[in-house]
């Protein structure tokens, strides 16, 4: 029928942002960590991302490798 959407379906057919929500609530656990804006703390910002830069990876994937290698 035409208009008619799939439960989680946007208008224009893209997933609602409620279902990507709940979808990595379900599937991720995060973990929220804090560094220092001055860098007093030994790092910077710009230093992990010039670093998963090099890498050839996120951010994300860069931290994830750094904590598998530290355990």
């Amino acid at each position: 029928m035409a208009g008619s959407k799939k439960p989680g379906e946007t208008w224009k057919g893209h997933v609602s942002v409620a279902v990507k929500t709940e979808y990595n609530r379900k599937t991720y656990d995060a973990i929220t960590f804090r560094i220092k804006r001055d860098g007093s703390d030994g790092v910077t910002r710009e230093q992990i991302q010039a670093a998963a830069d090099a890498a050839g990876q996120s951010v994300n994937q860069w931290i994830i490798d750094a904590v598998k290698e530290k355990l």
